[in-house]
């Protein structure tokens, strides 16, 4: 009988470690990640035209060391702590608010990220677009390029177009994220156009180089058929 006890015993010491093992795999990257080394860059972008600066908190810790200013972004940032809560909040030491609360529960090692900053604060469109930045090495010899379309408003079209030396690489509506696709490395002109007229350009990315094993996102912005400093625009961001 004591030897049955004994076998018992054992069997529930080991079903009892399984278990919490099988519970910390399941918490989440906030309780088992050391962000540090597992590599996670995180970077903001501000298109929000009427946002003013912003800053990123992560666990109510402010993690950019300079206010982020339309139409600016961070750069990448090392992530020092991955706990919740991630927000954006206002830069403006008088009135600190959190703008924006942003989903962090998707985080992976050696993995970057950006997250978009668009609409408008006054008109309650305030929201954000999310991107993973990391994807598989092109072949040899090409690069990858992806297209995020941050732009709100584009009069006379649902969505915008870009030609790579005039073939379509990319069409998407506003807050739309495309899949990387795959470039032979060398110069391109990225045009863009409204998807319902090719024949006008509202904005063109010239000799834009391509290179070999890189990853790059293109995104738009602003308001179309603006001249001011909310004006439309384009600009290529290097993710690798």
């Amino acid at each position: 009988m004591k030897k049955n006890n004994s076998i018992s015993v054992n069997i529930f010491s080991v079903l009892v470690s399984l278990w919490g093992l099988l519970l910390l795999s399941s918490c989440g990257n906030n309780g088992n990640i050391n962000p540090v080394e597992a590599k996670i860059q995180y970077q903001v972008l501000n298109l929000s035209y009427d946002i003013l600066p912003v800053n990123l908190y992560v666990n109510y810790l402010k993690q950019n060391s300079s206010s982020i200013r339309y139409p600016s972004g961070s750069g990448y940032i090392g992530l020092t702590t991955i706990d919740t809560p991630f927000q954006i909040r206002s830069a403006q030491t008088n009135t600190t608010v959190n703008l924006l609360k942003i989903d962090s529960t998707k985080l992976s090692r050696d993995t970057k990220y950006t997250v978009y900053i668009v609409g408008s604060r006054k008109d309650s469109t305030l929201d954000y677009i999310f991107t993973v930045d990391t994807s598989r090495v092109p072949a040899v010899g090409k690069g990858k390029v992806r297209f995020v379309n941050a732009a709100p408003q584009v009069t006379g079209a649902d969505s915008l177009t870009i030609t790579a030396n005039d073939v379509v690489a990319f069409s998407k509506k506003y807050k739309g994220v495309s899949d990387y696709i795959e470039l032979t490395s060398g110069m391109y002109n990225f045009v863009i156009h409204p998807n319902n007229n090719l024949n006008q350009t509202l904005v063109t990315l010239p000799n834009t180089t391509i290179q070999d094993g890189r990853l790059y996102t293109i995104y738009t912005y602003g308001l179309a058929f603006r001249t001011d400093t909310t004006a439309f625009n384009a600009q290529i961001l290097n993710n690798r």
